[in-house]
């Protein structure tokens, strides 16, 4: 389970350090009523700060509140959905260190903003070419398979493995929304600024909720009173951040930006939008 910002995202997610400083986890939803009715509930102080260590004690506070949240939505003893997301997002250190640290998002929505612009200004074949992508006498859904791999390769960390997740939920998206009796390369050749507008928010949207679970998801599955509820719990939050960032990237024409031209800072003020919009839900 994750334990939040402070520790190495490098280590493996089952690992244990006995001489963390961090305090025991609690999962137990009474325990948890419990730390709120005497005035144990953490807040997050988002002001920046030039002490470091200050900030690390900070998340890790935090993100025991964010933990118990999530236990006590997954468990029905609270139904505030928005503030379990709220204080995830604050156990990030508020929406700018959320976005900022959000690397394998940024990375995964600038690539693919450069293929659905370049599928719209040049051609599906041409583009498919440039990333040496064969194409001839393969089906739609095969050719997105390849597309995925160069977008964001098989991952190595757990970033480019919710990354990885988000940008392949996108494409299951663009390929119903392009999907026809042929199912093969002219499919593709329906890909354009519409679809751009499009796709770029559910990316966005896809790896802010494949994160969340990511980090969170354990709780939900502990503490539901079964599969099904647990599924429906994710899917309320799922609906919930969709709803936020389309919300906030309405109108937004994203076929004016340059995806060639190192997009990256663009790019983590779109998650740094969204994930303040939730910041701001309790």
């Amino acid at each position: 389970m994750y334990t939040g910002p402070s520790k190495n995202p490098l280590l493996p997610s089952d690992f244990e350090d006995s001489s963390s400083p961090d305090s025991p986890d609690n999962d137990n939803p009474k325990e948890s009523n419990e730390d709120n009715q005497n005035g144990n509930d953490e807040t997050v102080d988002n002001n920046d700060s030039s002490d470091n260590q200050q900030n690390i004690n900070n998340a890790e506070v935090s993100w025991t509140t964010a933990k118990k949240n999530m236990s006590r939505y997954a468990s029905g003893t609270s139904k505030n959905y928005k503030r379990a997301v709220s204080s995830y997002v604050k156990a990030h250190g508020g929406a700018k260190n959320a976005a900022k640290s959000a690397s394998g998002g940024i990375r995964s929505t600038v690539n693919l903003g450069q293929f659905l612009t370049s599928s719209s200004n040049q051609g599906i074949r041409e583009t498919l070419s440039q990333y040496q992508i064969d194409y001839e006498g393969r089906t739609a859904k095969d050719i997105l398979t390849d597309v995925i791999n160069q977008l964001a390769p098989i991952p190595v960390t757990k970033e480019d493995s919710v990354a990885r997740k988000a940008l392949i939920r996108t494409m299951e998206v663009l390929y119903e929304k392009i999907e026809d009796e042929n199912n093969d390369i002219t499919t593709l050749d329906k890909i354009d600024k519409d679809l751009l507008n499009d796709m770029i928010p559910i990316q966005i949207e896809s790896y802010i909720y494949e994160r969340i679970i990511n980090d969170l998801g354990s709780r939900i599955e502990t503490n539901s009173s079964s599969p099904t509820d647990a599924i429906s719990k994710e899917n309320e939050i799922k609906e919930y951040i969709n709803s936020k960032v389309e919300t906030t990237l309405n109108g937004k024409d994203f076929s004016r930006l340059d995806f060639n031209n190192n997009l990256n800072k663009e790019v983590e003020n779109l998650y740094k939008q969204c994930y303040k919009v939730m910041e701001d839900m309790v």
